[in-house]
């Protein structure tokens, strides 16, 4: 999720509770399928505290009851500098419990790789850090499961940031991390064994995700789909051998060959950042990436505007593309120059949070690769089917962490053959604009989520994709 600093002063939101126990709701950071995070202010220590609430649909689900607090449980047992820290537990009136945790008031390292690539030492420094707090949950018999940028917060102290390790949702013990029951984590950042059901992981898939994290980290692009098969310095030439080696040891697909566990991933990082001959600073030609990329980009949809007469608002079929997955279910209406590159074979809802199985699913992009990368100058357009159940409260049970800085805005979904709402983020960073919506077909109830990304911050091209999208039962 992303955590921005408090907005003293700004009205309180709809729908949004007073107090909680002592603690009074200054605003929503962020929410989840399972739970909603808000900052606090504690009135009796003078403090601001950040208030993680299990969501109402999952109030009574037994297994998710106590997921949420074996998170709150292991934070506070394992009490490390280099973890969120809870300090205290409650329960809502209508019986779903709450915990206090450090308010992280610099972000998310998510919203650090957003902004451009990083120094190389900054880089070294962060991958540290998160593999100090990682060890921690290792030596406390917990594997974390979901290693990935939004889940490492930064905190302000006297002499710089902090990293914190957070989001143990899916932590599990070392004791019980043979057939598990259900897969769990994020594409790309978790290990090949936990797409398997029921398989048997150890504290290397979590060194799986470090090394995903350090790819991401390096290049400032989203780590590929294992296999991996290009090294970091295939993406940032001049980076230290030892450090590709290490980084494509850590993403082995066979875990024998991965470090043996988050202390000797993290060591290995500490040497190489210590040696005298590290490269420092960003090359010019990764710095400027993201700009070149958002002007090629501008051209691709300037060139849409001019093929279709006076412009897409003025005959809405011209210049569309219309794809198919592959069920045949989905149908989607992209701008031609968009569809460069399709993905038709499907998505999993667990890439959101969502407890689910394969979905039809269809991603068309300038870059397929680059989609999920923070900052990446990609325009295109996502569409996979949800389970009804998980888009009941909109797109607040189904984003879990915010793709730009800011509050998106917000509308209702004005189409006769769907219903549902939009949010839309004007500026990401280099990326230009980002759309999320979720839709629910109004004579079969199918719930579609859709993302478009877009360097301007056109409503009505988003709002003709969503006209030509159909779904067959």
């Amino acid at each position: 999720m992303t955590f921005e600093p408090p907005g003293i002063g700004k009205p309180q939101a709809v729908g949004q509770p007073e107090r909680f126990g002592r603690y009074r709701v200054l605003r929503r950071l962020g929410s989840g399928s399972f739970a909603t995070v808000w900052l606090a202010h504690d009135d009796l220590l003078d403090t601001p505290v950040a208030v993680k609430v299990l969501a109402e649909n999952w109030a009574h689900q037994l297994d998710v009851h106590h997921r949420f607090m074996e998170e709150a449980r292991i934070l506070r047992q394992a009490d490390s500098a280099w973890l969120v820290r809870v300090h205290d537990i409650g329960t809502l009136a209508d019986d779903r419990p709450y915990f206090v945790m450090t308010y992280a008031d610099q972000g998310s390292v998510a919203d650090q790789v957003a902004r451009g690539p990083l120094p190389l030492d900054h880089a070294l420094r962060l991958l540290t850090e998160i593999g100090q707090g990682v060890t921690v949950l290792h030596r406390h018999g917990t594997i974390h499961r979901d290693i990935k940028p939004s889940n490492v917060l930064l905190l302000s102290s006297p002499v710089g940031q902090r990293v914190l390790v957070a989001d143990l949702g899916f932590a599990k013990s070392i004791d019980e991390a043979s057939g598990f029951t259900a897969a769990a984590g994020t594409p790309g950042y978790m290990s090949p064994e936990q797409s398997v059901l029921g398989g048997d992981i150890d504290v290397r898939a979590d060194v799986y995700s470090l090394g995903a994290v350090a790819y991401e980290l390096l290049t400032g692009r989203h780590p590929p789909a294992p296999p991996v098969s290009a090294p970091p310095s295939r993406k940032r030439p001049g980076l230290p051998p030892a450090l590709d080696e290490l980084v494509m040891s850590a993403l082995s697909p066979d875990r024998s060959l991965r470090p043996a566990d988050a202390q000797a991933f993290t060591d290995r990082i500490r040497a190489i950042r210590m040696a005298p001959d590290l490269p420092s600073g960003v090359p010019w030609w990764l710095r400027h990436r993201a700009a070149v990329l958002r002007a090629a980009s501008v051209l691709l949809v300037l060139f849409t505007v001019l093929a279709g007469s006076t412009g897409a608002s003025a005959a809405p079929g011209v210049g569309f593309k219309h794809l198919r997955d592959a069920s045949g279910r989905i149908r989607l209406a992209v701008p031609g120059p968009w569809a460069g590159q399709v993905q038709t074979a499907g998505w999993s809802p667990r890439e959101l949070g969502i407890a689910s199985g394969d979905e039809p699913g269809l991603l068309a992009a300038t870059d397929v690769a680059e989609w999920r990368t923070p900052g990446a100058a990609v325009s295109g357009v996502f569409a996979g089917l949800l389970p009804a159940e998980a888009a009941r409260g909109g797109l607040d049970s189904v984003i879990d962490s915010a793709p730009c800085s800011g509050e998106p805005t917000r509308r209702a979904v004005r189409d006769p053959r769907w219903s549902g709402e939009i949010w839309q983020w004007g500026a990401c960073a280099d990326s230009g604009s980002f759309a999320a919506a979720a839709i629910r077909a109004k004579r079969t109830g199918t719930v579609l989520y859709l993302e478009v990304r877009q360097p301007e911050d056109r409503r009505d091209l988003v709002d003709q994709i969503v006209a030509g999208t159909t779904v067959q039962l």
